[in-house]
């Protein structure tokens, strides 16, 4: 049996020192720049989370849960720990903040497969945060540093991670502050006639402010509570494709959404999706997104997909049968709300709900909220389903 970690998956590394059977059992190489890959024999599991289960199975089954709801909650949140790029990571360490409100562990009562994967994924965005976010993400902080002391002796170093100084002391306030407030301080006090002269004149200032009329404040992302309704989902029938004249791994679709126009549309699916299982075959589009310009092309909708725990795999989310270009696609339990005209980017949307967007283990398309109750995507009050992708991230 051999097991070929890649060079920067932190999180089998981490796992190794919890199961010290397996590294006898088994030839341990490293790969740089490729999935990490477990071969058993005629068998080859590739990718983390599924080498991952794999061995937990065979040498600490406690760690892969001890249930299926478990076993299915930790395949969930090691597929979501594993999304790269700032705004990701930033959904993730907000989400695990709100879920350890009054929970330990990710899973259970105990340390999981969830814990260690999501900690080997978040170990270098939680070593750039300030003190003043940590303070602000203080549950995901604190969840952070139980995991990374409950590691056995070397763990981390074995790794290639550094222990991260978590201090969840309230961080003392920027020198400006104190340097202003110590001016302040240091202000001799007005005579009493200086002093009346500024009270009346910030009484004229209020008396002034009342007499005009009060400005509409937009609401800002903080103000608006984020529901999967906002996000204009509908069923498009692709007419026509063709590569990208200027990019290998991008398709242009030109795409009916039940609108007096077709829609264009470009996807990077070239690699996964071969060119004839493009063509006239209905998918589900998300509609209210800002256009975007890729490689000259505008691009006026997004293709929902999606994507295997080991990324190997890349498929198009299905309308049922009977669907029609333009019906609404919608979450159960969200079919009554409205959808946005246009998603502003400054209220992260799509941002916001994506990274609970996932396949169960029966290919249905969904969403988790943050209860982890699944919310299946529908039309006409029939489910929406991939060819088999199962327990996989949809973007």
């Amino acid at each position: 049996m051999s097991l070929f970690i890649s060079s920067s998956d932190a999180a089998l590394k981490l796992l190794l020192t919890f199961v010290p059977e397996a590294e006898k059992d088994l030839s341990v190489d490293a790969v740089a720049d490729r999935l990490s890959r477990l071969e058993l024999g005629s068998k080859s599991v590739e990718g983390t989370n599924a080498v991952a289960q794999t061995l937990a199975a065979k040498y600490d089954s406690a760690l892969a849960g001890s249930s299926d709801a478990d076993r299915a909650d930790i395949s969930q949140w090691m597929t979501m720990s594993a999304r790269h790029g700032p705004v990701e990571r930033q959904a993730f360490s907000q989400l695990i903040d709100s879920h350890l409100a009054q929970r330990t562990f990710l899973v259970g009562d105990r340390l999981s497969l969830a814990d260690l994967v999501a900690f080997g994924n978040v170990h270098a965005f939680m070593g750039s945060l300030s003190s003043q976010k940590r303070f602000a993400l203080c549950n995901f902080s604190r969840w952070f540093d139980l995991v990374q002391h409950t590691l056995p002796a070397g763990s981390l170093e074995k790794a290639g991670l550094d222990m991260v100084a978590i201090d969840l002391r309230a961080p003392a306030p920027p020198k400006k502050q104190v340097a202003q407030a110590s001016a302040a301080a240091k202000k001799p006090e007005c005579d009493a006639a200086s002093e009346g002269k500024q009270q009346q004149q910030q009484k004229q200032k209020k008396d002034k402010q009342k007499q005009k009329p009060e400005k509409k404040q937009a609401p800002t992302a903080k103000d608006v509570v984020i529901v999967p309704s906002m996000i204009d989902l509908r069923v498009g029938h692709i007419v026509d494709v063709e590569k990208h004249p200027d990019a290998d791994a991008l398709y242009v679709e030109k795409i009916d959404a039940g609108e007096d126009e077709l829609r264009t549309v470009v996807s990077g699916l070239v690699r996964f999706v071969p060119i004839e299982q493009m063509r006239d075959r209905d998918v589900v589009l998300v509609c209210n997104l800002k256009p975007a310009k890729m490689r000259g092309v505008m691009s006026h909708a997004m293709v929902l997909c999606a994507t295997s725990p080991d990324g190997a795999t890349v498929e198009f989310v299905e309308p049922p049968k009977g669907s029609k270009p333009g019906d609404r696609v919608y979450f159960d339990g969200f079919d009554d709300g409205k959808p946005e005209e246009l998603l502003k980017p400054k209220m992260k949307v799509f941002e916001t709900i994506q990274p609970g967007l996932f396949t169960n283990d029966h290919r249905e398309a969904g969403w988790y909220d943050a209860d982890k109750s699944f919310h299946k995507l529908l039309v006409s009050g029939a489910v929406c389903t991939t060819a088999t992708v199962v327990n996989g991230s949809l973007k």
